[in-house]
């Protein structure tokens, strides 16, 4: 006897969780590195911080102009790679939001299989339950022939 349709789609259906599964993760990746780079973002944002407070201080201390343009020019490579960063989130925003959609594309995928399956169990639910009833009905018939013959 050949196997039964959800018994052929068990196979299909595994891969397609298995699919959701690795995209999942790429895309939990994904995110983990936007929440690296935010981090290291903030960083940054607080070393700017710092070097503005520290030219304030020193500029009213009356430090040398040699020692205010060097940390000048220091905040303005500081400034160039916080903008840098925000880029480089933007983008890596980009890329995760690719593989949200292709993660989304595999879970659907899957749901759509998994509702294939439990549409072939319930119809052979119902094959299997009207040959039952139709063994039970013969079986019935052939009980009350044995009866009517026992009688008569």
């Amino acid at each position: 006897m050949s196997k039964l349709k959800s018994q052929r789609m068990k196979p299909v259906n595994q891969l397609a969780a298995k699919q959701e599964q690795e995209y999942a993760i790429v895309f939990a990746q994904c995110l983990y590195k936007v929440h690296e780079l935010k981090e290291q973002l903030q960083k940054l944002y607080s070393y700017r911080d710092g070097y503005n407070q520290q030219f304030i201080e020193l500029s009213n201390q009356g430090v040398g102009s040699n020692r205010l343009q060097d940390i000048l020019k220091f905040m303005t490579n500081l400034n160039i790679s916080i903008e840098g960063m925000g880029q480089q989130i933007q983008r890596q925003q980009n890329i995760c939001e690719e593989k949200k959609k292709l993660w989304m594309e595999k879970h659907n995928k899957k749901r759509i299989y998994n509702t294939v399956t439990e549409k072939y169990i319930s119809e052979e639910q119902i094959i299997q339950n009207k040959n039952e009833q139709k063994l039970m009905d013969e079986f019935n018939q052939i009980q009350f022939r044995r009866k009517l013959n026992q009688k008569n």
